[in-house]
């Protein structure tokens, strides 16, 4: 998520989460993360794919270094996912540290930070529980609760660009895209 809401305009953790990229050298990534946060900025922050794209080259091409993903790191983030219940982008991003001989990991996530500390990486969490706060603030007010109304708001902003009255008939009948119609 630090990625995302570094390439994010107007997020409360955007400034915060690119000085931490942008501050310091030597930050990685994988290649499996890029795709992951096109996904998250296009499905759930609606940020247009294109947009999502050329920014992420930007990063990839200037402050991180963008590395792939081996078959041993999988297989060996496969069972880390298992074993500390994490994501498996996340366990591909613990085990390309372990690869890499890094000593510290940015993140915002608690159960990935838990799981540095366990395997000896520090990590660096970008901010503290006020902007914590906020950024949960905002994206309460920003974005459509998870589950089914984030899906149908994800099809109202579809139909808003094909048939305007379509997506306003959609609206009405799904209670403000809060349940199926």
């Amino acid at each position: 998520m630090v990625l995302v809401y570094a390439l994010l305009e107007g997020h409360p953790a955007s400034a915060v989460c690119e000085r931490v990229i942008r501050d310091r050298t030597g930050w990685f990534t994988t290649a499996l993360t890029l795709l992951e946060v096109k996904a998250v900025l296009t499905k759930v922050y609606g940020v247009e794919a294109t947009l999502a794209t050329q920014k992420l080259m930007q990063i990839a091409s200037g402050p991180l270094a963008v590395l792939p993903v081996e078959l041993p790191v999988v297989l060996a983030a496969l069972a880390t996912a298992d074993a500390m219940e994490l994501d498996l982008t996340d366990a591909v991003l613990l085990e390309t540290t372990l690869a890499q001989q890094a000593s510290h990991l940015a993140t915002d996530d608690a159960r990935l930070a838990e799981s540095c500390k366990r395997l000896g990486i520090t990590p660096e969490e970008p901010f503290g529980n006020a902007l914590r706060l906020e950024v949960a603030a905002w994206e309460s007010a920003h974005l459509p609760a998870k589950g089914l109304p984030r899906v149908l708001g994800r099809i109202h902003r579809w139909l808003e660009q094909k048939d305007a009255d379509l997506a306003q008939s959609f609206r009405s009948q799904t209670g403000g895209t809060s349940h199926l119609p």
